[in-house]
């Protein structure tokens, strides 16, 4: 007698409502203590944790082109770009991808930044850039982004290093520097 395989429900995109800050807030916590845990050290974890708020993901929501992936009903993670220069971020820039500890390799991630990049595609977009922590840096390769460069960011007492990454969406190759 076989045994049913187990349904894995199929993640959903859609954008970000105001309503979503907080369990975005609370997500981006999690990922970074239990999934970027293998990539920094615990005090560099605590000091990118104290860095976000949940004005923060409010400003994010209202601010960029955020995107949040459910599974079952349930966040599973979220992405966002700016289409026009904000705050610190340049046109293009894809701020932040995170995704819940027990939803990592299930395509939520690639769901996501393939939103970004139609988002960035319909406003003309000709490149996408991010600053990848450790634990994205192979997500954002398998998609088409490349390594420009190793950077270091001062987080309170710490130094996390992370890398700068673009990805061309003109097709007519590798894009512009900074």
């Amino acid at each position: 007698m076989s045994v049913p395989a187990m349904s894995v429900p199929t993640p959903t995109v859609r954008r970000a409502v105001p309503q979503d800050a907080n369990r975005l807030y609370e997500l981006s916590l999690r990922a970074i203590s239990e999934s970027a845990a293998a990539h920094y050290t615990a005090e560099q974890l605590a000091a990118w944790s104290r860095r976000r708020n949940l004005d923060g993901h409010a400003r994010m929501i209202d601010q960029t082109e955020t995107f949040v992936a459910l599974v079952a009903g349930q966040v599973a993670g979220f992405a966002n770009v700016a289409l026009r220069p904000v705050g610190q971020l340049h046109r293009g820039e894809v701020d932040q991808l995170f995704v819940g500890p027990g939803h990592g390799g299930r395509g939520v991630a690639r769901l996501l930044l393939t939103a970004v990049e139609n988002a960035a595609r319909a406003d003309e977009v000709e490149e996408l850039r991010t600053h990848a922590s450790w634990r994205a840096v192979p997500v954002f390769e398998r998609l088409g982004y490349r390594r420009v460069e190793v950077e270091t960011v001062h987080l309170e007492d710490q130094t996390l290093s992370r890398v700068r990454m673009h990805k061309s969406l003109s097709g007519l190759g590798s894009g512009a520097a900074d």
